[in-house]
């Protein structure tokens, strides 16, 4: 329907009454079609009209969420704010699904522009009339609300919201994919590492070629060497190795082959522990501290291999980058270990006191003043 059929249509009703349903029909037909911007005109001719508070915030809120979709934030917002104000909820027509729906762009508003507690605000009243959304709204709501609680660090809070979400949807919903990593990584923020791994595992499960699918297997991977289960944390590692391989994408992988480095470290491989670390180096480590950090596993490596001078000798070329990093214990302890066992008794002596500042709780303090022969 053209301007002037509408118009015409327009002109045919007898009444007030019938001209602002037939605008409403008309805007919210232009609007499932994706018209916005002709149904904001339709709504916009018959907010005037219409003088009862709750009928007129309906108008001024269909119209803030035709802004919404046109991607006209200001506008949107500044209606929407109008038309929440002007709900009244204990009056005549009183339309708790719209009220709800309102609040719900309004808490996508201010999530988009960064208002999280004014996001979480608006959702929580949205919330009080789920029942009268559609079920796409409700899960967006649950997951917005999850997200709004996961950023004010109430891990607790948006593990149950996403829950909620969850139950929503269908089983093969692919909107499933998204919840279960929030999820996994609110478990995990809460140091929860089996049932991160439970959630995180969901994701690849239901959706093999999830878009951030290498991210989720190296949370995964995290996860397993919180739990101290390197052949696991490994494999994980390995995965994400075969997937860049096969994208082809240009990246710099060093922290990928660090962690493969550190991986096969924890077990006692040490020769693919140096090759993987050696790999790392010739990756080109980003700075000086990642450098550092890659470097100190030759010397832990060698020491362990029995190589006890290119340990000192590599752990003094790292030192020159940094002299903190990342799992600097192991490096430390082996520095102090490689020059007792090279008879270098100050060194020695120096990387002990060394061991003892920075790492005062750890168990390897006790045999090294063992070598030294003190009780």
């Amino acid at each position: 329907m053209n301007k002037k059929e509408l118009n015409t249509r327009l002109n045919a009703c007898k009444s007030k009454e019938e001209k602002i349903s037939f605008l409403d029909e008309e805007g919210g037909e232009l609007f499932r079609k994706g018209r916005f911007r002709e149904a904001l005109a339709c709504y916009g001719q018959a907010l005037p009209m219409e003088k009862q508070p709750n009928a007129r915030a309906y108008f001024m809120g269909q119209m803030g969420i035709c802004h919404y979709n046109l991607g006209e934030d200001k506008e949107a917002l500044a209606l929407l704010l109008r038309s929440a104000r002007l709900f009244q909820p204990d009056q005549p027509e009183f339309m708790p699904d719209m009220y709800g729906f309102v609040h719900f762009h309004l808490g996508s508003l201010y999530e988009y522009h960064g208002q999280t507690a004014k996001a979480l605000e608006a959702r929580r009243i949205c919330e009080q009339y789920a029942v009268d959304q559609e079920k796409d709204t409700q899960w967006m709501l649950f997951a917005g609300m999850s997200r709004n609680y996961e950023a004010l660090h109430r891990h607790d809070e948006a593990i149950r919201y996403s829950q909620k979400a969850i139950q929503v949807l269908s089983d093969n919903d692919p909107g499933l994919s998204y919840l279960y990593e929030s999820m996994g990584s609110n478990y995990m923020s809460l140091g929860q590492y089996r049932e991160a791994i439970k959630y995180f595992s969901k994701v690849v499960e239901l959706d093999p070629g999830f878009e951030r699918r290498d991210d989720i297997y190296l949370s995964i991977a995290d996860c397993y060497q919180q739990l101290t289960n390197d052949k696991l944390a490994l494999e994980s590692y390995q995965k994400i190795l075969e997937l860049k391989q096969i994208s082809g994408k240009r990246e710099n992988l060093c922290w990928l082959y660090l962690r493969l480095a550190h991986s096969y470290f924890r077990l006692e491989q040490y020769e693919k522990s140096l090759l993987v670390t050696l790999e790392a180096l010739r990756r080109r480590p980003r700075n000086k501290l990642e450098k550092a950090e890659v470097r100190s596993y030759l010397t832990s490596n060698y020491y362990e291999l029995g190589r006890f001078l290119e340990a000192v000798q590599e752990g003094e070329k790292t030192l020159r980058l940094s002299r903190r990093f990342t799992n600097d214990n192991l490096f430390y302890f082996r520095m102090a270990l490689s020059y007792q066992k090279l008879g270098d008794a100050k060194a020695f002596e120096k990387y002990r006191q060394i061991c003892r500042k920075h790492f005062p709780a750890d168990g390897w303090n006790k045999y090294l003043d063992k070598l030294t022969g003190l009780p």
